[in-house]
């Protein structure tokens, strides 16, 4: 037969519980929650797979400074050389055609830039 909790380690635990839970509610919102922004463009695996395929290995185009954005949602500066998505890509990834890119000096990160405001759409390592 199971042992039954008794009322002083009852009391005691209950007591911790209520003090501990005005500090957590305390930390959570002190900081407030940034979520990041959302891809503007959705892909597959797969689709990531042929897009870093082909614009890393058959497209040959200057590469951006390794301090160039890419972070989702962070505006992609003049500066930086965007490139159109090459008729074969195009075809095999519909949904990226009409977005530019870049590639990052360095890492080889490709990023995907949102033809509407000039953001980072998405992020390809």
């Amino acid at each position: 037969m199971p042992k039954l909790v008794t009322a002083p380690l009852l009391a005691l635990v209950t007591a911790a519980i209520v003090a501990f839970c005005p500090l957590v509610a305390a930390e959570s919102s002190d900081a407030p929650i940034i979520e990041p922004a959302p891809r503007t463009i959705n892909l597959t695996q797969e689709q990531r797979f042929i897009i870093k395929e082909i614009l890393l290995k058959d497209v040959h185009v200057a590469k951006a400074r390794a301090d160039a954005p890419e972070t989702i949602g962070e505006a992609v500066p003049p500066s930086i050389e965007l490139h159109a998505m090459p008729s074969l890509l195009a075809e095999k990834v519909p949904q990226g055609r009409s977005h530019s890119w870049f590639v990052k000096e360095g890492d080889n990160v490709i990023v995907l830039v949102s033809p509407n405001d000039h953001r980072v759409a998405d992020v390809i390592r």
